[in-house]
């Protein structure tokens, strides 16, 4: 691909990636998504797109045993999964809401399982109650994907103990900002999860853009 030609390219993606990030419902999010899969992996790295080898070089100071059971939240084409199976973390399982990129993932042979859920529906999840040591996830929640609501259903995935860990684009509207924060505090002052440390600073997840990475532990 020429200068000329990928300039073009990221000049429609940029516009392609402001969508991704609008409100929508479930099934139109599904339809986005499954229209992207097979050329998720060459489009996004043109924007740098750093965010899963920069939560797994984090992900490696927590110390979790390797052989710990991991739940990859809106694990997409397998891009965080492939970091920490080379960590040496062989027990992932995927789950996101797109078929399409699932398919994808399955055939780097990352995960054990992969499940089909999307959060904020009325489907019944597909994962049971205390399954996991650790649920992960990057770049997956946060406006026009996972709700922060979902913070209660990926908690309960996770056994008594155990973490959730994750990296997202950073609220910045103020109701956004209102949301999150509202949860996180719900969850703590109702003795579900506390944080294990402070929110470190990730830079250049994204393009030029940071984010914070979270890791909580299960009360």
């Amino acid at each position: 691909m020429s200068d000329e030609d990928k300039s073009r390219r990221i000049k429609y993606l940029d516009t392609f990636l402001e969508e991704n990030l609008r409100e929508k419902k479930p099934e139109e999010m599904k339809e986005f998504y499954d229209s992207w899969a097979n050329t998720y992996d060459e489009e996004i790295s043109f924007f740098n797109y750093n965010g899963p080898k920069l939560m797994a070089k984090e992900f490696e100071k927590l110390n979790v045993p390797k052989d710990a059971k991991l739940i990859d939240i809106a694990a997409g084409t397998g891009a965080l999964g492939k970091e920490l199976k080379a960590l040496g973390y062989s027990c992932i399982d995927a789950l996101d809401g797109t078929k399409g990129m699932l398919e994808v993932a399955r055939k780097k042979n990352i995960y054990r399982n992969l499940f089909q859920f999307f959060f904020g529906c009325e489907d019944k999840s597909p994962i049971s109650e205390d399954t996991y040591d650790v649920a992960v996830s990057c770049g997956g929640i946060g406006p026009g994907h996972i709700p922060y609501s979902a913070f209660h259903d990926i908690l309960a995935m996770v056994k008594q103990g155990g973490l959730v860990c994750w990296i997202t684009v950073n609220p910045k509207e103020e109701e956004e900002i209102e949301t999150f924060n509202s949860v996180l505090t719900e969850l703590k002052d109702s003795g579900k999860w506390e944080a294990v440390q402070d929110p470190v600073r990730v830079e250049e997840v994204f393009k030029k853009e940071f984010s914070l990475f979270y890791v909580m532990k299960k009360l």
